[in-house]
């Protein structure tokens, strides 16, 4: 019973919110560069960040504007009370989806780097296990615990991306960002399409927000923690690009890796990508913490378990099987990021909810009108 009253009232600051949603939006956009990668834009990848903001910034409102409205209510008990209890189910298993799905993405993409950057003959399942089991620790820990350790790793995170793009500025060439928009603007959007549908994993806001000490102010906390990650990834694009070339940047599949371990600070001092790699590495673990926490209370709640602890370990298990079976290869994760796949895929997962979710709120505020107005009437 106890275990039950600490987990209805844990809380978190705004600013470990905030904190989690960098973390997870800047870690493997970071190691993949789609924005680069997945376009054609080439040297004009740069302007496509600038666009990618402004379509997060929509979408933080969809997200952090709705839940505000009820900051005592997660996304199932929201989509509940808006929509009825099978529609709302319904909505919630999209969702909760994306939890599961972006998490097995995000732990592949990361185990794949590892294995082609460092340790080819280990076995997947190995890397992607451990990193799952790791999370599944802090996830039963609780939403206080994961709020608290990205307080400590925050900083971290950030000063060891800080030191990667400092080792690249001295190499950068930014002849190389010439000429502006000489593939026309058309590719400038398309490499807006996979960014905007990672955007997908801004979605855990939704399960975070009734545990914020002050969830009226979502929207802004969500606004500075996409901000400054978006500024990280504009930031990596421009000197990735003006370090190994667009045309080498958009060929490899870790173009910052590619580009950091071609840096070489000094006589004594080499190897630097293990700035980027350990950065990566703590960005993960906040990420899959937070999507196993979120993943398993709204698993929790939909099927009516008290305790979302009792399903960690079948969930961690799906999740592991579901990393392994994502795409066999590197190059098949290229196709899945693909931005006439992943653009769309990810879009559909975060908009699609969303229409539904705010359609029914208007709903029952004209709704409410009606029947005040109803009210006085009578009187």
């Amino acid at each position: 019973m106890m275990r039950r009253d600490r987990m209805k009232t844990e809380k978190i600051a705004n600013r470990q919110f905030s904190f989690i949603l960098f973390t997870m939006r800047a870690t493997i956009p970071l190691a993949t560069l789609p924005i680069l990668t997945a376009s054609n834009a080439r040297q004009d990848a740069w302007v496509s960040t600038l666009l990618v903001f402004i379509g997060t910034v929509i979408i933080i409102f969809l997200i952090a504007g709705l839940g505000a409205r009820f900051p005592e209510k997660d996304v199932v008990e929201m989509s509940w009370f808006l929509l009825g209890k099978v529609p709302g189910t319904l909505i919630s298993l999209v969702i909760l989806w994306s939890f599961l799905h972006m998490a097995s993405l995000q732990v592949r993409i990361y185990a794949e780097m590892i294995i082609v950057g460092f340790l080819p003959e280990t076995p997947i399942i190995v890397l992607t296990a451990a990193m799952i089991l790791v999370s599944m620790v802090a996830a039963f820990s609780g939403v206080e615990v994961i709020g608290r350790m990205t307080d400590l790793i925050f900083f971290l995170f950030l000063g060891m991306v800080v030191l990667s793009l400092g080792t690249l500025f001295f190499e950068a060439d930014f002849m190389n960002l010439q000429p502006l928009l000489s593939r026309g603007f058309e590719s400038v959007l398309m490499g807006t399409l996979v960014p905007l549908g990672m955007n997908s994993l801004l979605l855990v806001a939704s399960m975070l927000i009734p545990h914020l000490n002050n969830p009226q102010r979502a929207v802004s906390s969500a606004l500075w923690a996409v901000g400054g990650a978006i500024l990280v990834i504009l930031s990596t694009t421009i000197l990735v690009i003006a370090t190994v070339g667009p045309e080498e940047g958009a060929r490899v599949v870790f173009p910052f890796l590619k580009a950091i371990r071609g840096i070489r600070v000094s006589e004594f001092l080499e190897r630097v990508e293990i700035l980027a790699v350990f950065s990566w590495g703590l960005g993960l673990f906040v990420g899959l913490s937070t999507f196993v926490y979120c993943g398993a209370k709204g698993v929790a709640r939909v099927v009516g378990i008290k305790d979302y602890r009792h399903i960690l370990l079948p969930m961690g298990i799906i999740w592991i099987v579901l990393s392994i079976h994502d795409f066999d290869n590197v190059f098949e994760m290229r196709s899945l990021l693909a931005p006439e796949v992943m653009g769309p895929y990810g879009l559909f997962l975060t908009i699609f909810p969303y229409l539904f979710l705010w359609g029914g709120y208007f709903i029952k505020k004209i709704e409410g009108h009606g029947s005040q107005k109803k009210e006085k009437g009578e009187k």
